[in-house]
């Protein structure tokens, strides 16, 4: 029998293999060369740059924000939309096609500026204004892992930078247009009237809104205490004839994902020797010194956050209920903070032009022992971190423990050794009366109060040194410490407002009047 013919057989199967491999080759090699960069810029309806701006791939987390010149830089393929989006403008969606540079601009949302915002003593419009106030609604703030929150307002606001130190329960840095006055740089805080230096102590869930005052002509109202920036915080109450139970719940965890590059052991020996070497001093002994460290991975850990909340609204008198517990761990290791909270509020309409009622915000915070990360990207990686025979950290060599410590010592032996509770009661009463059609008059009365107090151990730290007698070192005085402190701050506030408006045909009328005691005691 011929079997010739199966050889060509196989052959030509073989060809077929081959034939398609090389066009899957072909199809990947097509589809990685369809990834490319997309640049752009975005402006709004004047073709000012939008700083800050989301543009995003839709449909996945991928994104960037654009620069202080509205810039932006994407790797994107011609199937993905990109999404423009920014605070107070209509979202906007882009195909990418052939395209690489997509320049946006992106219109105001006709509906926001018919939204009410708080201005001062007073709301008006947006289509009314003419000072730069951003709106933020409380739902932005409150669906993001923060337990604080301006943290949440992060890339959110133009003209505001916020830095967050990723401490466990710090506050963030807040700058609203730059440093702008001889007060610093912080700026006023306002809940539900109440002059404020910060809102640690709220519940980002039981925020309604959040206005940020930004310029001279929105400021004014306040004075040289505006000169910083205001932000103002309505918390919720309850809607008339609402009756509902919320339960709220959120959870995370913080990654450090850009840390400093450092040299390893190998690497440091060599530079060192050479910096002594231009120094014109004697070379080092490096024997002995043989652990390739990490300082970074021994002080750093993932922390976990929650914030969890019930809040209730009853048709009746128009009462709301919110509580909330938070609980951060922070980036280092042992740090963790905690806050309870409580926001109670009543409205009771007397007649339909009298009304009265009260809000109430008060707090319980655990704050964080915080510890620095500075020594851990200080600290020789030649250095071991702990020694088994002593079971003690071990000192730094002798050109670095006259100058700092083993970084686990601060972390680890000194963990716990502060603690600190703060309460936090604020709160208001008011009265509100329409009379003659045109006119409204608003009463309230203001008192925020606040105590911090905690004490601090110093505990005896005893470390290995093998250049001492026993190889037993004992840092600082070797005495145990104890020192407390406790602060007190009282704030009293009173504020009367009389307010007129009238509408006369296409025109609007708003008149405000009123005056503002302030009293503050610090102990």
């Amino acid at each position: 029998m011929d079997n010739k013919p199966k050889p060509l057989q196989h052959g030509r199967q073989g060809l077929r293999t081959f034939s398609a491999l090389v066009c899957l080759l072909l199809m990947t090699t097509s589809l990685f060369a369809q990834e490319k960069t997309v640049t752009g810029t975005v402006t709004d309806s004047t073709n000012e740059p939008l700083i800050g701006a989301s543009v995003v791939i839709q449909g996945t987390s991928n994104g960037t924000i654009t620069d202080i010149d509205g810039k932006y830089s994407i790797t994107a393929s011609p199937d993905n939309v990109l999404e423009f989006s920014y605070v107070g403008m209509v979202k906007q969606d882009v195909k990418v096609g052939s395209q690489h540079v997509i320049n946006v601009q992106l219109k105001e949302d006709s509906q926001m500026l018919a939204e009410t915002v708080v201005i001062g003593y007073g709301s008006a419009k947006k289509r009314d204004l003419t000072g730069s106030i951003t709106n933020i609604k409380g739902a932005e703030i409150a669906n993001k892992p923060s337990t604080n929150p301006l943290s949440s307002l992060q890339g959110k606001v133009a003209g505001v930078q916020i830095i967050n130190s990723g401490q466990a329960g710090s506050d963030p840095e807040i700058r609203v247009r730059g440093t702008n006055s001889i007060n610093g740089y912080k700026p006023l805080y306002i809940v539900d009237g109440l002059f404020n230096d910060n809102i640690n102590f709220l519940n980002p869930e039981d925020i309604e809104s959040m206005e940020v005052l930004k310029d001279p002509s929105s400021l004014a109202i306040f004075g040289v205490r505006g000169a910083n920036g205001v932000i103002i915080i309505t918390t919720k109450k309850a809607k008339e004839g609402q009756t509902l139970v919320n339960i709220n719940t959120s959870f995370g965890w913080k990654h450090v994902v850009d840390r400093i590059k450092m040299v390893n052991a190998s690497q440091f020996k060599e530079l060192y020797s050479e910096q002594l070497v231009n120094e014109k001093n004697p070379a080092f002994d490096f024997s002995g010194w043989n652990a390739d460290t990490d300082w970074q991975d021994e002080v750093l850990q993932n922390g976990f956050i929650t914030n969890n909340s019930v809040t209730g609204a009853s048709e009746k008198h128009s009462f709301y209920l919110g509580m909330g517990y938070s609980y951060e761990q922070g980036n280092i290791k042992h740090e963790k903070f905690s806050k309870i909270t409580l926001n109670a509020s009543n409205e009771y309409k007397i007649t339909d032009k009298i009304k009265v009622g009260f809000q109430f915000n008060g707090a319980r915070m655990l704050p964080a022992d915080s510890k620095s990360v500075l020594n851990a990207v200080r600290t020789t990686p030649i250095a071991p971190v702990f020694n088994e025979e002593y079971q003690l950290y071990a000192a730094l060599p002798e050109f670095q423990k006259a100058q700092m410590m083993n970084p686990m010592v601060d972390v680890d032996l000194k963990a716990n050794t502060t603690r600190a509770e703060n309460y936090r009661a604020s709160g208001n009463i008011y009265g509100e009366v329409d009379f003659l059609e045109h006119f409204n008059f608003r009463a309230v009365f203001s008192m925020d109060y606040g105590s911090n107090n905690g004490r601090t151990y110093q505990p005896i730290i005893k470390v290995y040194d093998n250049t001492v007698k026993g190889n037993v070192a004992t840092l600082g005085t070797g005495k145990t410490e104890v020192s407390q402190f406790k602060e007190n701050e009282t704030k009293v506030q009173s504020d009367y407002v009389l307010t007129y408006t009238n509408s006369f045909g296409d025109h609007n009328l708003t008149a405000t009047a009123g005056f503002t005691t302030y009293y503050n005691s610090l102990s």
